[in-house]
């Protein structure tokens, strides 16, 4: 398992980051304090958008095409 930082700003960076997650194998979760919800959900990352505290958790270590597929939503 493996924890990133993310900002989702606009619905367009939700739809984009939804549409890449989805095509991933592995599960992947948005976490904002203790509310989890699944990141290929369009309708609860939306939930989450604006979230100050957003984190990306991947249940694999398999991950590094989808990291770098969605480094424009990854925080340093």
């Amino acid at each position: 398992m493996k924890t990133f930082p993310v900002m989702l700003r606009k619905t367009e960076d939700v739809l984009n980051f939804v549409k890449i997650v989805s095509g991933f194998d592995g599960d992947v979760d948005l976490k904002s304090g203790s509310i989890v919800i699944d990141a290929k959900s369009l309708m609860g990352a939306i939930a989450m958008t604006g979230s100050r505290k957003l984190e990306m958790v991947v249940h694999s270590t398999e991950c590094d095409s989808l990291v770098h597929e969605l480094a424009a939503y990854l925080c340093a």
